[in-house]
């Protein structure tokens, strides 16, 4: 899932670190975004016309159309958008009460800060997606087209000729290969070996070599794969 991620400043300065912050945030917890920078509420409400903004770092105290009346327009748009207020005035905490906001910034932006509330803005879409809205994965069963929420796959894992894809109450038997289904699946999906694919959503933990599953089961994971799923499973956001 590709986030729209909003930054809305009329200082430009401002808006330029803050861009900056946020590109380096997503690249480093891996989230796949358009990051967009505006320098009015105008601007924000102009691509609201076409556009879903999923989070929102906004600066209150705009020129013409306030932040608040973004954040407004934002949740009317999308009821699960994430506000986050970037401003130097504590006395509008108020107002962004009124319209739901997520967290604050006080300016000049401490970038520590910054990343703990993107993370927590990160858990709850993950939070959300997971267990709400996934795309689904069309698989040919038996011959047969099938949709699966790919939010209900544990894992899936090779099995002689067959890939076996295991969800909450199923096993799907597809004859597509492992390196096929990985292309297709979401981004919370990791590869831990030439035979297993797991939902990370559904990982207990990692311990040494294995990945141990909710669901009980262990996997060993790959040599040639340690390096880049303990970097994935600890850049993970656990809801």
């Amino acid at each position: 899932m590709k986030l729209n991620i909003a930054v809305c400043d009329d200082e430009a300065i401002a808006l330029k670190i803050n861009c900056t912050y946020i590109e380096e945030l997503a690249k480093k917890y891996r989230v796949e975004a358009n990051i967009i920078g505006f320098s009015s509420g105008k601007a924000v409400m102009e691509f609201l016309d076409n556009n879903v903004i999923d989070i929102a770092f906004l600066d209150i105290d705009l020129k013409g159309i306030s932040g608040i009346q973004v954040a407004s327009a934002l949740l009317k748009k999308n009821p699960k958008v994430i506000t986050i207020f970037i401003t130097g005035h504590r006395e509008f905490a108020y107002d962004a009460f009124m319209v739901e906001a997520f967290s604050f910034l006080m300016k000049p932006v401490d970038p520590e800060r910054m990343e703990r509330i993107f993370k927590k803005a990160i858990i709850q879409i993950n939070y959300i997606s997971n267990r709400k809205t996934h795309a689904p994965l069309i698989i040919t069963e038996d011959n047969i087209k099938k949709k699966l929420n790919q939010g209900l796959i544990n894992f899936i894992i090779r099995e002689d000729t067959q890939s076996v894809i295991v969800t909450k109450n199923a096993r799907h038997y597809v004859y597509e290969t492992i390196t096929s289904l990985n292309g297709r699946l979401e981004a919370n999906f990791l590869r831990i070996n030439q035979s297993v694919i797991v939902n990370l959503a559904e990982v207990a933990s990692m311990e040494h070599n294995q990945m141990l599953m909710k669901s009980g089961e262990i996997f060993t994971i790959g040599r040639t794969y340690h390096k880049e799923v303990k970097k994935r499973y600890l850049e993970y956001p656990q809801g």
